[in-house]
């Protein structure tokens, strides 16, 4: 059986390593006392148990696993958030057309499900599509960045104004022209110089 001693100093040893993560100390604390008490139960030495469970668990050091560590939380969040983004726009896209038929075919609910599914497209999914999009090391370059940003402002304001044409609501025609100006001026010129450079790009290869 591994003694107390042993265990305050892989302990010791593992939060010493630059491992800054409470929960993955303990993790590698319990799992490096594991495999050396099933090592020592064979006959082998402590100091060469230590060895070998530092070998199968952090060949390359501590620092690796910490990052790997951190990496497969970010990847997980990351496709999380992928997943509500899509899942979000399928539904508020729903909604909407769904209220659309029903506002055509004059049923119940349909304004209710139309001004649901167009805010959440604009306040909901447009954000978090952005977002998304903004992880994507392409959009380091600032002209996508403009370019995204400027459309997703763009589509927003288009939306709100809808909604607030449907309401019969003051300022209504103001925001809808600036959603078309920033589309128009802002969104459109960013667009159609990216795909310049790109046939550009092609053309010279």
């Amino acid at each position: 059986m591994i003694s107390e001693e042993q265990v305050d100093f892989v302990s010791r040893q593992i939060k010493e390593s630059g491992i800054t993560s409470q929960a993955l100390q303990d993790d590698l604390i319990d799992h490096f006392c594991c495999l050396i008490e099933i090592d020592m139960q064979k006959g082998i030495s402590f100091e060469k148990a230590y060895q070998k469970a530092f070998q199968q668990t952090t060949p390359n050091g501590f620092t690796e696993i910490q990052h790997e560590t951190l990496f497969l939380i970010n990847h997980k969040t990351i496709i999380i958030m992928k997943q509500f983004t899509y899942i979000s726009g399928y539904i508020f896209a729903l909604s909407t057309t769904v209220g659309a038929f029903f506002k055509i075919m004059h049923l119940p609910g349909a304004s209710v499900l139309m001004f649901s599914g167009l805010l959440g497209i604009s306040f909901i999914f447009l954000p978090m599509l952005l977002i998304n999009k903004f992880k994507n090391k392409v959009f380091s370059l600032l002209s996508e960045k403009l370019k995204w940003i400027l459309g997703t402002a763009s589509l927003m304001i288009i939306i709100t104004a809808s909604i607030f044409k449907m309401l019969h609501l003051q300022g209504a025609g103001i925001l809808l022209g600036i959603g078309f100006l920033v589309f128009g001026l802002g969104f459109l010129p960013f667009l159609f110089f990216r795909m310049y450079q790109s046939g550009e790009t092609e053309i010279s290869n």
